[in-house]
């Protein structure tokens, strides 16, 4: 019987073959790209990295704490981070000469609801009033309401461990809708739930580090239920009946480094993208895993709505990852661009077959569009920065060529912040000196700028 088992294994990796597949870039002219007029052109901001003065949240909780890594996570204080906070008009200022059209922000849930049940309306006016100012300068926002930190008190609760604690995620969306609907008129709920569900209850990198696989299909269950609740609560709270609800989709594609490796790469597939997939084209949720002595998932969920509860995804896209005898490796650092995270190459085309594979499995089959939510490099090489952009631009225009319905790009992000637990992994457009916390455009920047006015230019 043995035997026979391992003949069909070798049967099965003879009919696999590595899926990575390279473009050749010396042979492109990543200059030539096409973009429709109505394409939004837009930034990222994330509230925590750039806003300061967060303390009560899950991160700062953890602050300091040694993983089983021996790393430490949080090393560095927020502090004051980028001090968007207070100079929010000057970097809304800033989007407007650049050309910028929209901007994708997050909001602290933590500093809006510091305690169960009770709104900082100080702190509600003045995120009403921060997107005010940028519609009134003709910079389109879309708010997101959960990104990976949550505040401590809900954690307390349980998080999304429980699906009775959705009545607070749904009354704090509320909250916040009600009062932004006069400016804001497109909103994200969720900021890759696969991620947040992995990092936290996985693999030891997020609150609240626990290592429980079964959570995190239920974790993802919850919110994506959570979703679809928010969704409905929202559209029938819309008097305009404008606003438009979407979701972000992390797409991390992990390739097989060695056929038998597929294995591996298809049981990552099973556990987040086919779920997700599933649920919004069918209403259904299916995780049911199980590797003896590592781990067990089975999580069933329904809910019919669901197909009808998303107007746009987003899609994160950073790079990709391989599976080298069933265990996950760094990027392969011989073919591909190093950045200042290690494993984190440039593979633009990924973002290509990012865009394809949300489509084909996902916005087609709803009649939905994309928008690229997040494409971040963290570099201090500004050669590097501005190839990064190149690339991945073309990669966008290339999908948009062959029919994929791709209507925005959103730099992320707008200034350097606190990401990653410090302030040393440089994403932003802008540098923010750490002193004067005064802004200036990087030289790797201007080759997207540039793009960004010779598409959005009046005829």
């Amino acid at each position: 019987m043995f035997k026979k088992i391992i003949t069909l294994l070798m049967l099965l990796c003879n009919t696999i073959t590595q899926t990575t597949s390279y473009w050749q870039w010396s042979h492109i002219d990543v200059t030539n790209i096409n973009f429709p007029k109505s394409f939004t052109w837009g930034t990222t901001l994330i509230a925590r990295a750039v806003e300061g003065n967060t303390t009560n949240d899950t991160f700062s909780t953890y602050a300091g704490y040694i993983k089983k890594n021996g790393t430490i996570f949080e090393q560095t204080p927020v502090g004051i981070a980028s001090d968007h906070w207070n100079r929010y008009k000057e970097d809304i200022d800033l989007m407007v000469k650049a050309g910028l059209t929209s901007f994708c922000c997050t909001i602290d849930w933590n500093k809006i609801e510091p305690t169960e049940g009770n709104f900082n309306q100080e702190v509600l006016a003045h995120y009403n009033d921060k997107f005010t100012y940028a519609y009134t300068r003709g910079i389109k926002p879309i708010v997101t309401f959960k990104d990976y930190s949550d505040p401590q008190w809900f954690m307390d609760k349980g998080g999304f461990e429980r699906e009775q604690n959705i009545v607070f995620f749904e009354r704090y969306c509320l909250k916040v809708f009600n009062t932004l609907q006069a400016t804001v008129d497109k909103y994200i709920t969720f900021w890759c739930p696969d991620s947040y569900a992995i990092l936290g209850y996985w693999n030891d990198s997020h609150p609240p580090f626990k290592h429980d696989m079964q959570q995190v299909g239920t974790v993802l269950k919850n919110i994506l239920e959570a979703h679809v609740r928010v969704y409905n609560a929202i559209k029938k709270a819309d008097t305009t009946q404008s606003v438009k609800v979407g979701i972000v989709k992390h797409i991390h594609r992990l390739e097989p480094w060695y056929p038998w490796d597929k294995i591996a790469c298809t049981f990552a597939d099973w556990l987040t993208d086919t779920p997700f997939y599933s649920f919004f084209t069918t209403g259904t949720l299916t995780i049911k895993l199980s590797i003896p002595k590592i781990f067990k998932v089975s999580v069933q969920h329904t809910n019919k709505l669901a197909p009808q509860s998303v107007d746009f995804i987003g899609i994160n896209y950073h790079t990709h990852g391989f599976i080298k005898n069933f265990k996950r490796i760094e990027t392969n650092n011989t073919k591909e661009i190093a950045t200042d995270i290690p494993g984190f190459t440039l593979y633009p085309e990924g973002l290509y077959y990012a865009i394809k594979e949300v489509s084909n499995k996902l916005t087609k089959p709803l009649n939905i569009p994309i928008l690229i939510t997040q494409n971040p490099v963290a570099t201090t090489d500004d050669s590097i920065r501005t190839l990064h952009a190149q690339r991945h631009l073309y990669a966008i225009s290339q999908a948009i060529k062959h029919g994929y319905d791709v209507q925005g790009y959103y730099y992320c992000s707008f200034i350097d912040g606190h990401v990653w637990g410090g302030y040393d992994k440089k994403f932003g457009l802008f540098s923010v000196d750490r002193t004067t916390l005064n802004r200036n455009l990087k030289p790797g920047s201007h080759y997207y700028l540039n793009v960004v006015n010779k598409f959005t230019k009046k005829a």
